[in-house]
């Protein structure tokens, strides 16, 4: 039988309402610590695309929202299949399909964290398919003594969700992503200032070059090092586990990504919450 969307969407998602500024957006990012909203025109309603906390945290000097939302981004109906909406998140690399009804309005959200919870993880014949095939092998990593600005530098680099910490010696310790960083943040009002170019008629009046100040707002980080805020209690996975034991683990801890542990303890990997959900376009 096919799963429809609806039955594992979320309803009535938070949106971010045209226009509106980046300021807006960090403090709804804190407040609800998720990583992208649904973004509609405020007069029609319609969907325009999604804001993400990476565009945002890329992007400092853009003030206007608009300038900063991705438009091309996958769209479902409430009665598409399940696997359609899969496939389209693994082919745009996006971890949201927004589901939108006959007159572009936004009706609900599919999330790849809804699949794992509310498909993957109650899912008995996934106790049959190890994640073998699916985790990932190359994974950076980050030393415990980096400080947080540099963190969010790697994170933003290596276009990770979070990184496995280790200590001197090479162990795994922990792990950081972007929310961790978001909850130890704060955002604050700077002034800043750019120089104004004249006209070559202009030049010649001009004693001194001006200037134009504005106000930004900007995301602080404390001059803490990664492990004063990573998560020490790791969750992890081994090549052989099943894709039902390791959704099973991401639904009940809340984390999109355990690290992959062979033997005594050596990371070999990480497996993500979007690994596993290839196994549902890749079954008959």
């Amino acid at each position: 039988m096919k799963v429809k969307v609806k039955t594992l969407m979320t309803h009535e998602p938070v949106v971010v309402e045209l226009p509106a500024t980046r300021n807006y957006a960090l403090e709804l990012f804190k407040k609800y610590k998720v990583r992208s909203f649904p973004v509609i025109n405020r007069k029609t309603g319609e969907l325009v695309g999604i804001i993400s906390i990476k565009s945002v945290l890329i992007n400092p000097d853009e003030d206007q929202l608009a300038m900063l939302v991705k438009r091309d981004v996958p769209v479902v109906k409430p009665d598409d299949d399940l696997k359609k909406a899969v496939r389209a998140m693994l082919e745009m690399d996006y971890r949201r399909v927004i589901v939108v009804d006959e007159n572009k309005r936004v009706v609900g959200i599919l999330t790849v964290g809804d699949i794992i919870r509310r498909y993957l993880a109650k899912n008995e014949k996934m106790r049959d398919i190890t994640i073998e095939q699916y985790y990932q092998r190359n994974v950076g990593v980050i030393w415990k003594g980096t400080p947080l600005k540099a963190a969010l530098k790697a994170l933003l680099l290596c276009n990770a969700m979070a990184i496995p910490v280790i200590d001197d010696d090479g162990n795994l310790v922990g792990m950081i992503d972007e929310t961790d960083l978001l909850k130890d943040s704060e955002i604050i009002r700077v002034m800043k200032s750019t120089a104004l170019a004249a006209s070559s008629e202009e030049e010649w009046i001009l004693e001194s070059n001006p200037t134009l100040l504005f106000e930004k707002a900007e995301l602080q980080l404390p001059k803490k090092p990664v492990e004063a805020i990573m998560n020490p209690d790791l969750i992890i996975a081994t090549p052989h586990m099943s894709i039902y034991e390791v959704a099973q683990k991401m639904s009940k801890y809340h984390i999109e990504q355990l690290p992959v542990i062979r033997g005594e303890g050596d990371l070999v990997g990480i497996v993500r919450d979007m690994d596993l959900i290839k196994v549902i376009v890749s079954r008959r």
